[in-house]
């Protein structure tokens, strides 16, 4: 992205063309170039010892005027004059003249403002890189801080050089980002009431506006953005987006909250609550400052959608609705904005607003048409919010939400899934994959955090009226309801990391399956992968922990189960061959650690929803939902037909690990007096048998 032509800055130092047809030296690149030298020649100086100052003069003026030819002639219109440009070797010289500490401010003013037309060419960029140029212009910024004229070109040239990934880690490397921070800043100080609104030609605000640009472009990957929001780069901006400052430079630091709210983190949430940008971004989406204005802030909302804490403020303001109307306009070119709407579900304050606005209408319709986008996932575990909302559920089933979860799990079942997603990942423009991908975003503002990582305590009825006067205004922030309830006010991180624990563990839930758990467990040390010793339990199932929970050998036998005489469990060694009782002999010699009721030792990642008991799976949401709509006093009308029940037999017979709730559910519909004419009429009971 070229970077805006600096219009009548060198108006007055053009040279015009001498009297006649003779053409000027300046038109010649290779005479410009030679006069680009900062000093003149040394040959020359000791020829005419008592002449230097004349010659000195008049090489300056030389090269004044090959500066200007250079830029008003020789780099001006398109790319090509800057190839040629590059091509004959003029960088090497211009920065020569950078780095020459007795250049002066209108020489440095000119320099900086060719270097910066010529980084809009990616050639020239990467021969600056190769040249040290970008340490070249970060210490002209340090050398010239008061100079805004210059710190304004050279925050442009950082900007277009920051284009390119590699050259915008050496920008971050060489201390680039505290000086352009500084040019922020020093526009950013609040006006007095009685002061003239500034205008678009103030030097001050020119260099902010580059500045902010330069921003923009380093944030570029999730590490970078980190860095910015740890020095205060999203704070200094945030001032910028009131109406009092021009058109020019709040756009630019509008672009610049967009680009660092990409993938909102935990420290990007608390800058957020901290700077008050939030009241701003709610102002802009009002349509107030003209459409551009509106869709950019409503895209920097739907990214601050990515963090629990933020939710209830971002409804408050009213946007839940435009992110409706922006799906239903084009649902695979608004990924962020239904992303952002399928992540206000997770919030009851949120969850009626997403009602009102035929948020469930959108949800069905894209679950309908793209079922293999990446994000029809997000849209299910949407749809598991509204599990316990009654009416919310009779809408979704009017839909035809059945048959579309039953072909979900036929796809899963055969292992599709991945197969549709590498294909239609294209559908989504202008998202990462990361960003499509659900994380631990999908923690509920509503819940406590999971065991192991609480910072503050409280039921979820708690944490939903937090949610609810958040979103009503009535507390600012976390901690003044944490505050008045004495409970502890460091409200912590909002975006868990995966934990390892018997309950709770990584928030991620398309993580891997984990082990099931039981009613006892046997530990062996240093053979987790052999059967472990038998154990008695109702079930007759054993189950083998990971290495990870392996004790040492000193660790005695522990029981919870309460104090009495010893007594020996009954074997199973009894019933078996010889063979497996002395196998079973010499398990029984190593120290065991039975245990009737779940380990506390670590376990495999395993995300535990509130709603799910059960170890949560790639298909738990849509059994989960599945199963709620079989409690129905009749669910014959969409549960019992011969597509349904043949898809969950297939996912019984066909997947390897199925879930005990599909199992449980069709012996609920086998049992219920409503189904049976269904079931015979549609032939289900052959299918079962």
């Amino acid at each position: 992205m070229a970077s805006s032509v600096l219009k009548g800055d060198w108006k007055h130092s053009r040279v015009h063309p001498k009297e006649g047809h003779q053409a000027s030296p300046e038109s010649s690149l290779t005479w410009c170039l030679t006069h680009l030298r900062p000093e003149s020649p040394r040959g020359e100086q000791q020829s005419r010892p008592g002449n230097s100052r004349e010659i000195d003069k008049r090489a300056k003026v030389s090269q004044w005027r090959a500066l200007v030819a250079i830029r008003t002639q020789h780099i001006k219109g398109d790319q090509a004059g800057i190839a040629r440009f590059r091509g004959h070797g003029g960088l090497r010289p211009l920065l020569n003249l950078l780095q020459h500490p007795d250049s002066s401010r209108k020489t440095l003013d000119l320099a900086l403002s060719i270097l910066a037309n010529c980084c809009t060419e990616p050639e020239t960029r990467l021969e600056v890189r190769r040249l040290q140029g970008i340490d070249i212009v970060v210490d002209i910024m340090k050398r010239n801080v008061a100079l805004e004229s210059v710190q304004n070109r050279a925050a442009r040239a950082l900007g277009n050089l920051a284009m390119d990934p590699e050259s915008s880690e050496l920008i971050h490397s060489a201390g680039g980002v505290p000086l352009l921070l500084l040019c922020v800043s020093l526009s950013s100080a609040p006006s007095s009431p009685t002061a003239s609104p500034p205008s678009d030609s103030c030097p001050k605000l020119e260099c902010a506006q580059s500045a902010a640009r330069a921003l923009l472009y380093l944030s570029d990957t999730p590490s970078n953005r980190l860095s910015l929001i740890t020095q205060g780069t999203l704070s200094a901006l945030a001032p910028l987006l009131t109406p009092e400052y021009p058109h020019g430079l709040r756009r630019a630091a509008l672009r610049a909250l967009h680009e660092l709210t990409r993938g909102c983190g935990v420290e990007c949430s608390r800058e957020v609550s901290r700077s008050g940008v939030l009241a701003q971004l709610g102002v802009m989406t009002s349509g107030e400052s003209g459409k551009p204005f509106e869709e950019l802030a409503l895209k920097t909302l739907a990214n601050l959608c990515s963090q629990g804490c933020l939710r209830p403020l971002v409804g408050s303001l009213g946007v839940i609705q435009k992110f409706t109307e922006e799906v239903k306009r084009d649902p695979l070119k608004s990924g962020v904005f239904f992303k952002a709407l399928c992540l206000c579900c997770k919030e009851a304050v949120n969850r009626a607003k997403v009602k009102e606005s035929g948020g469930l209408e959108v949800l069905i319709n894209f679950l309908s048409s793209h079922q293999s986008h990446p994000l029809s996932k997000l849209a299910v575990l949407a749809c598991v919010d509204f599990v316990f909302d009654e009416s919310a559920m009779e809408q979704l089933q009017e839909l035809g939400l059945v048959p579309i979860l039953v072909s979900l799990l036929v796809k899963l079942t055969r292992g599709e899934e991945q197969a549709v997603e590498k294909v239609d990942g294209s559908l989504s423009s202008n998202m990462s994959p990361s960003e499509l991908r659900p994380s631990s975003c999908l923690e509920s503002f509503d819940f406590p955090a999971p065991e192991g990582f609480k910072r503050e305590q409280g039921s979820s009825s708690f944490l939903s009226l937090r949610s609810w006067l958040l979103s009503e205004g009535l507390i600012s922030s976390e901690g003044d309801l944490l505050d008045a309830s004495g409970v502890d006010s460091d409200w912590g991180s909002p975006q868990f990391p995966p934990a390892s624990s018997s309950q709770t563990s990584s928030p991620n839930p398309y993580s891997s399956p984990s082990l099931k758990s039981s009613s006892s467990v046997s530990v062996l040390p240093k053979k987790p992968a052999q059967s472990s010793s038998p154990v008695s339990s109702s079930s007759g199932s054993v189950a083998d922990p990971p290495p990870s929970s392996a004790v040492p050998p000193q660790t005695p036998t522990i029981s919870t189960s309460a104090p009495s005489a010893p007594q020996t469990p009954i074997s199973p060694t009894k019933f078996s061959s010889p063979q497996k009782r002395r196998k079973a002999q010499s398990s029984a010699s190593l120290t065991q650690v039975i245990l009737e009721s779940p380990p506390s030792a670590p376990r495999p990642a395993a995300y535990h929803h509130p709603y799910h008991p059960e170890p949560w799976t790639t298909e738990s949401p849509i059994l989960l939902l599945l199963s709620r709509f079989s409690h129905a006093s009749d669910p014959s009308a969409t549960l019992v037909s011969s597509g349904v029940v043949s898809g969950l037999l297939y996912y019984l017979t066909q997947h390897q690990d199925p879930s005990s709730r599909c199992f449980r559910m069709l012996y609920r519909l086998s049992c219920n007096p409503n189904c049976l004419q269904a079931l015979v009429r549609t032939g289900s009971v052959a299918l079962i048998c």
